[in-house]
């Protein structure tokens, strides 16, 4: 399994939401608020969370 990088987890982000047709800004905006959860949240927090979501 490859290392955890926040900078992937943001480029996935910022590749999916460019495909989805998301302006610049906008991006911008998303990728920021998920970048300051980086603090908050540890890895196994925030894969829960995500998981959750499916529920």
């Amino acid at each position: 399994m490859e290392q955890w990088s926040n900078n992937a987890c943001l480029g996935y982000i910022r590749a999916a939401l460019e495909r989805k047709g998301w302006s610049d800004e906008r991006i911008k905006e998303v990728t920021g608020a998920v970048y300051h959860e980086f603090d908050f949240k540890t890895v196994e927090e925030a894969k829960r969370l995500y998981e959750r979501s499916f529920d």
